[in-house]
């Protein structure tokens, strides 16, 4: 997790660095205050004791703040995700996720109509594992939960994305909390305010 962090660190000042030369369209400043809501798809969590995956369903609302003196936005993120797991022995399991988190971003490579960023998000996982009505859940084996309870977890959220004429944003985001329901995200989203003055 320190490499990670470290190797973060060291791209932003990197990428700070580098933008020092570029044209006046990126040293223009951007709008302080942004919000965004999206939708996506939710994918790749692991398999457990199960026979398949299915893509699920993704969806978040967003607030940031952009800081004028240097390209970072920080903000807070509510989100949820849904998908299903499937097993012969014990059919079809909904898992459902809620996370509330503080985010925060560095965007690079800023040109007039497209911008890269990469950050993360920490903060609360609230997670749901519904079984169906056949399932017997005095058989908790699935991956070292039990079905049909709620639960909590720290979640922390890696994120890269692009945005796009200053109003879409396409983000892959990893999500890893409570080993059950950790899972990839695309989405896209659409921002309300911020862009460039």
């Amino acid at each position: 997790m320190k490499k990670l962090l470290f190797a973060f660190a060291l791209l932003c000042f990197m990428q700070g660095n580098a933008q020092t030369g570029q044209s006046s369209v990126a040293d223009r400043k951007v709008g302080r205050l942004e919000g965004e809501i999206g939708v996506g798809l939710s994918f790749g969590a692991d398999k457990l004791n199960f026979d398949k995956n299915r893509l699920g369903a993704t969806f978040h609302a967003e607030a940031r703040y952009n800081i004028q003196r240097v390209p970072l936005d920080v903000g807070v993120q509510v989100a949820g995700s849904i998908f299903h797991r499937e097993s012969v022995d014990a059919g079809e399991l909904k898992f459902k996720t809620w996370n509330v988190m503080a985010v925060t971003d560095y965007n690079f490579r800023r040109h007039a109509k497209i911008s890269f960023f990469a950050g993360m998000g920490l903060g609360y996982a609230s997670l749901d594992h519904s079984a169906p009505i056949a399932f017997d859940d005095s058989q908790p084996n699935w991956g070292g939960f039990s079905t049909g309870t709620k639960t909590g977890s720290v979640c922390f959220m890696p994120r890269v994305g692009v945005e796009l004429f200053h109003h879409l944003r396409v983000t892959l985001d990893y999500k890893l909390q409570e080993k059950a329901n950790r899972h990839f995200g695309l989405s896209l989203g659409v921002v309300f305010g911020g862009g460039r003055r």
